[in-house]
């Protein structure tokens, strides 16, 4: 018989939560379980999410299947995984009485689902129903403590992440004039960092303002010299700063709670207040000011937190979740 793996996604857009479900998409698909991909948007195989290598395999995997709309059932060996907290919704109900509450698998991604003006407080109602949960940093993990029901087992597994492409080796220190990349998908304070410096010889900007594809995102890693890090007010990761480490930049953000698993503030990056533009200009300067061997030590910083990130790591955690929750559920081996 073979078992299904039920996932539910608001979006095929390649947003970061986005990618990090088709990240365990594939992890599922490694563990021999089918996979139905649930969504109420329409799919086509040109969308930008499966530009992405990884994911374009997908699409023409007889093993998964893209579903539209939120209807399902389970069977006894399967699993449902979602990341959405109104999308308990849909889940609940299947699971209701018939089912074992662990085949239910909720991926926790931003430290904001202790917030509990997060979607009208329904992400903390739902950090209350029994369900097998995972949190992607310890930081997240430790946002949500107290507040999750407690019956059900709720693992960390540290976030992995397709950082090599993304990655550039460099060293030395900064070219003239200095290069600043930044993106505008969550803070428009890199607009008002690239006015306050626009002096013409001495800084160069270039930004993504609109939802982008990841070579052009990388394209604008290997450009820039220092990157900023304009986050929201509450993340569970935020993606672009370890893709910049990746690429060697030299990376200005703001500290958001679930950064803090790969950011060492003053060692890899630089440290600015959220959305303050008088400090991120101080930053830009005074690393355009900095010695070559100081800018390799913080870059050569950055470089040594990826091994921590890798998705085949993530995998192999899943994998071994699964295992437990199988043994725990007594699902036996098919």
């Amino acid at each position: 018989m073979t078992r299904r793996m039920i996932f539910l996604t608001p979006t095929f857009r390649p947003v970061g939560g986005v990618v990090k479900i088709f990240d365990y998409v594939t992890h599922a698909r490694s563990l021999g379980f089918a996979v139905d991909i649930h969504c109420p948007e329409t799919f086509h195989p040109g969308l930008p999410l499966f530009a992405n290598d990884r994911f374009a395999a997908l699409v023409e995997d007889p093993m998964t299947a893209m579903v539209p709309g939120f209807r399902f059932g389970l069977g006894d060996g399967d699993y449902c995984f979602f990341s959405w907290p109104p999308h308990f919704d849909h889940v609940g109900p299947v699971i209701g009485p018939w089912h074992d509450p662990r085949q239910a698998i909720l991926i926790i991604q931003n430290v904001r689902w202790a917030n509990p003006g997060f979607v009208g407080g329904r992400a903390v109602r739902v950090l209350g129903m029994p369900m097998a949960r995972i949190a992607v940093t310890h930081q997240v993990a430790g946002a949500i403590d107290g507040l999750v029901e407690t019956t059900m087992p709720t693992r960390v597994i540290v976030e992995g992440h397709d950082w090599p492409f993304f990655s550039r080796a460099r060293s030395g220190g900064l070219e003239r004039p200095v290069r600043v990349g930044y993106t505008t998908w969550k803070s428009a304070v890199g607009i008002a960092v690239e006015k306050a410096l626009d002096n013409g010889a001495a800084y160069q900007f270039r930004s993504i303002r609109e939802t982008a594809a990841w070579p052009e995102i990388r394209d604008l890693y290997h450009w820039c010299d220092v990157f900023l890090g304009c986050p929201g007010p509450e993340e569970g990761f935020y993606l672009p700063g370890l893709e910049a480490m990746a690429a060697g930049c030299l990376v200005v953000m703001p500290d958001v709670g679930g950064n803090r698993a790969y950011a060492d503030f003053g060692v890899n990056c630089v440290e600015v207040p959220l959305d303050d533009v008088a400090a991120y200009v101080a930053a830009i300067r005074w690393l355009s000011g900095e010695q070559p061997w100081d800018i390799d030590k913080m870059r050569d910083a950055g470089y040594a937190v990826l091994e921590n990130h890798r998705l085949d790591r993530e995998r192999s955690e899943f994998g071994r979740f699964v295992s437990e929750l199988d043994g725990d559920i007594g699902i036996g081996p098919t």
